[in-house]
């Protein structure tokens, strides 16, 4: 009987491991970003606008799975700052969190360019507005790049990110401003699999 319970927990233990082998993997990583930033603000009463650019400067903490077919699915936390300040006098931070999918295309096993769409939350604090304390954004992004598999374990990344964010509206003095951003964004990363 003893036999038969080790003979059956081995081979739970060998199908069990080779059915994760080849279900999904886990990576965690980390980029670092740099933004080049246009601001589009419009006055809803006149219709008047005008264009601002401010540079930011981010780090992304990124949990995902690779999947078949070179398919991922991740998702991240970003900390962005920009250069001047947004909205008011103290604020140039923003907090953004979201989901990537990742389309990877094999040229060899350790080198994959790919295709990225991703969609995100974000906010901001701001002073000085009696109706809110902080501002809201939702973004949307397309990109490209390249993974390189070091090791089974640890891979390098690079990309362009085409990106636009449409801002919470904002009153100030009865004027009502509608706010979107574009930013065209380069990053280095590296992941680690588990």
């Amino acid at each position: 009987m003893k036999k038969i319970v080790y003979a059956s927990i081995l081979s739970m233990s060998i199908l069990s491991s080779n059915v994760l082998a080849n279900e999904k993997n886990i990576y965690l990583g980390v980029d670092i970003l740099s933004s080049g930033n246009t601001f589009h603000i419009e006055n809803k009463n006149t219709g008047k606008s005008i264009d601002s650019d401010v540079n930011s400067k981010a780090f992304k903490l990124k949990f995902g799975t690779v999947m078949d077919d070179n398919l991922r699915v991740q998702a991240y936390y970003q900390h962005e700052t920009y250069k001047e300040t947004l909205y008011d006098e103290t604020h140039d931070l923003l907090n953004e969190v979201g989901l990537d999918l990742i389309k990877g295309f094999e040229v060899t096993p350790k080198f994959l360019p790919f295709l990225q769409v991703g969609l995100g939350y974000g906010w901001m604090n701001v002073d000085g507005y009696s109706n809110r304390d902080t501002v809201n954004e939702i973004s949307l992004k397309i990109g490209a790049g390249l993974m390189y598999q070091f090791t089974n374990t640890f891979e390098g990344i690079v990309g362009f990110d085409a990106q636009y964010r449409n801002w919470t509206d904002i009153e100030i003095y009865g004027q009502k401003a509608l706010i979107s951003e574009t930013s065209r964004r380069l990053y280095i990363g590296v992941n680690i699999h588990f």
